[in-house]
């Protein structure tokens, strides 16, 4: 069989059209790929291999309440527009005072996010300096809301609390999650648990 120049070219042509398409192919599976990269449901507790990393301790001892915790003087009530949220798209919460009397908080930063874990709860956040940090305190008069959107992946949710350098490790991953505010002096936390999704 005698092959000409232009055979040739057109094989060629269609070998790297091949080659070319199956490197975009590879690039829109990695990219689709994209989503929560941490263990899934219930991992027995959190481990980071960044040996700098020193998780954030939880700053409250006492029992999460849910989403309404009734002071002396007033109700406190914590709401999420879900239970189900997707990795990358934010978790959107609110806290108010719905009664008539301030209470004294903490400030908007004094919040965890944690991750259900066979060990407990644990905060998906620490610090990637080598030494345990604390988040920011301030109290002040609380008579009116707070509100918070925060995109569910790490580097979101590490650059939510300015001027503290803060790190997710390990990756999310699909699984149950918790939002809790713990900053109302003399009150219990407040806590809205949501399922984390690819």
């Amino acid at each position: 069989m005698e092959r000409t120049r232009r055979d040739l070219l057109a094989r060629t042509g269609a070998t790297l059209a091949a080659a070319g398409a199956a490197g975009v192919a590879g690039c829109l599976d990695f990219a689709a790929g994209d989503g929560p990269q941490g263990p899934e449901g219930v991992p027995e507790t959190l481990t980071c291999e960044d040996d700098e990393f020193v998780r954030l301790a939880q700053p409250f001892e006492r029992e999460v309440e849910g989403t309404l915790v009734e002071t002396a003087g007033t109700t406190l009530e914590l709401s999420s527009e879900g239970n189900s949220e997707t990795y990358g798209q934010p978790i959107r919460l609110v806290l108010r005072n719905t009664g008539d009397e301030p209470v004294t908080a903490l400030g908007r930063h004094a919040y965890s996010i944690q991750r259900e874990t066979g060990a407990g709860w644990l905060d998906v956040r620490g610090s990637p300096a080598g030494e345990s940090v604390d988040l920011p305190r301030s109290e002040e008069s609380f008579d009116g809301t707070y509100s918070w959107s925060i995109d569910l992946e790490e580097e979101a949710i590490a650059s939510a609390v300015p001027d503290l350098d803060l790190a997710v490790c390990p990756p999310l991953g699909s699984g149950t999650y918790r939002f809790v505010y713990w900053g109302i002096v003399d009150a219990p936390p407040l806590g809205a648990q949501f399922e984390l999704i690819g």
